[in-house]
């Protein structure tokens, strides 16, 4: 897949573009029915999954791609390298993997932040929109009232932003921003909820502000988290000002990611 020009645009000035329609639903039951074995008990890497605050529900599983051959593939496919590759360039490595997961009633929210807020304090230097990306996957469908995802237009143009070590408000300790930097950005924007389907993807940048509400419905939200790094804005090591809860959090760089047949998710199910 190649983004169009105005698809490149929209993302460069909105800092977030969706895509629908990226999966079939048949690789989606595969990934799905992976991702829902990756956050149960039954986990091979139990290790890389952390609870909610308030409850034993999985909240985020990390290094997903160790206990899925279909997640390890849908990392490389064409669909999603190619496009990764038309905005970092052709020498990445994937940064992390996860799921965000808010299971009916029992899903919390995550406070507005920058993911790059926290990256920045793993030793990563650069994290502006030619450096770094995400990469969400929709595992179900996406509302408000399950507690879709929400984006700030344009703020990736502030930089990393104001932020603050929260060891309180979720289930893991994250850099969240303060009441007078949300405020400040969503005076200049109105927040975007990230509505869809299952096999919508959604690119965002590293320094766009986000955040969700709780999932107040019975209907599971699910995203598929890939970060890709440019490999030549690696980690320093003696940057580094935060300790992970989990050993999966960030992958060391074990060269430049390659793509796989386009095929190569339902081929993993073989």
């Amino acid at each position: 897949m190649k983004l169009s020009q105005e698809q490149l645009d929209s993302y460069l000035e909105d800092g977030y573009l969706k895509i629908p329609n990226v999966f079939t639903p048949e690789e989606m039951s595969v990934l799905r029915s992976d991702c829902y074995a990756i956050v149960s008990s039954d986990r091979a890497h139990s290790d890389g999954n952390i609870s909610e605050l308030n409850s034993d529900s999985t909240r985020v599983s990390f290094g997903i791609d160790l206990d899925s051959d279909a997640v390890a593939a849908a990392v490389r496919v064409p669909r999603i390298l190619g496009p990764v590759h038309q905005l970092l360039g052709d020498k990445v490595y994937l940064f992390q993997t996860r799921i965000n997961a808010k299971m009916g009633r029992l899903g919390e929210g995550y406070p507005w932040h920058t993911d790059f807020a926290n990256w920045i304090n793993d030793g990563v230097q650069r994290g502006s929109i030619n450096d770094m990306i995400t990469v969400s996957v929709l595992l179900t469908e996406s509302t408000p009232e399950n507690g879709a995802l929400q984006v700030a237009p344009g703020s990736h143009r502030h930089g990393v932003g104001d932020l603050f070590f929260d060891t309180e408000s979720v289930g893991y300790q994250s850099y969240n921003a303060p009441e007078s930097y949300v405020s400040k950005v969503l005076s200049e924007t109105d927040p975007v909820f990230i509505e869809g389907q299952p096999g919508d993807i959604v690119l965002f940048a590293p320094e766009i502000m986000h955040g969700s509400e709780e999932n107040h419905s019975d209907v599971d939200r699910m995203y598929l988290m890939f970060i890709y790094n440019r490999s030549d804005n690696l980690p320093i090591a003696s940057e580094v000002k935060r300790e992970h809860m989990t050993p999966y959090v960030n992958y060391d760089y074990e060269g430049d990611l390659h793509e796989v047949a386009d095929n190569a998710i339902l081929g993993s199910s073989e």
